[in-house]
């Protein structure tokens, strides 16, 4: 009797691997082919069935694969890439899953509440010093999108204290000036973004911080030092005649900002 149910156990596995090796098969000729449409019915066949070979695995990655960057279909691809996290034996693979998952929701999706329980879940699997920054920036920018300028800002001031390369704190201080921007504390993110050309001189130019320090001096009335910092830009922006409409428009809020008349006399 055990003799008879291990046979039938035997061929029914192995039905089940020939009818998913047909339909991964089938797949793969229609990728080369170029009918990326027909050949993920193939592999979200293979996939929903999750049948007990290698196959379900191999079209779950080829079927991430193709909807992300053939069909540009994005939940799709989240869904193949939530099964390589529940089913890969691999750690660094379900790790890179489950960042792809993040990365879309937060980057071509902009779900951004997605996206910030997603790098949650990041944050408690393995990962690096660097990494785990990284999150936490993307975490930082989320709640920013979202207008939650408090936990926006917690979220940054919690990675400044951590130990993090250039780039990052970089990316950290400027994105915690534009939070206090957004809160309309222009005297704090001015601050930060005197700080920043002072210490980062080449990235501040490259990411047009003077632009966004003269916007916080012009919101608080400072037109003189708006100014100022607008004519150190010139050279540096492209194009230059940008500078220049921005100086001349500033000049003129000058001239007739209240009190301007007596000062000139």
């Amino acid at each position: 009797m055990i003799r008879a149910l291990l046979i039938v156990l035997v061929l029914a596995l192995g039905a089940c691997s020939s009818q998913e090796e047909g339909d991964y098969k089938q797949a793969q000729k229609n990728i080369s082919q170029g009918h990326f449409k027909v050949a993920l019915s193939f592999l979200d066949r293979v996939v929903k069935r999750d049948a007990p070979t290698e196959y379900p695995l191999e079209a779950a990655r080829e079927a991430a694969r193709i909807s992300f960057f053939e069909l540009k279909d994005y939940p799709k691809a989240i869904e193949y890439q939530h099964f390589i996290v529940l089913h890969s034996p691999i750690e660094k693979e379900r790790v890179e899953a489950q960042q792809q998952i993040a990365s879309i929701f937060f980057n071509n999706l902009q779900n951004y509440h997605a996206a910030i329980r997603e790098y949650s879940k990041l944050q408690q699997m393995p990962h690096t010093d660097a990494e785990d920054a990284q999150y936490k920036i993307n975490v930082a920018r989320a709640h920013y999108y979202l207008n939650n300028f408090f936990q926006a800002e917690s979220e940054i001031d919690n990675l400044l204290r951590l130990k993090a390369d250039d780039n990052i704190r970089f990316s950290a201080l400027m994105l915690k000036g534009n939070i206090l921007v957004g809160k309309k504390e222009f005297t704090k993110a001015i601050d930060i973004f005197k700080m920043l050309i002072q210490s980062y001189p080449q990235k501040s130019i490259q990411e047009n911080v003077g632009l966004t320090l003269a916007v916080c001096y012009e919101e608080n009335n400072n037109f003189k030092e708006a100014i100022k910092v607008l004519e150190d830009y010139r050279g540096k922006y492209n194009p230059p005649e940008y500078i220049e409409l921005r100086i001349k428009r500033l000049q003129e809020r000058l001239r007739n900002a209240p009190g301007a008349r007596g000062l000139r006399k």
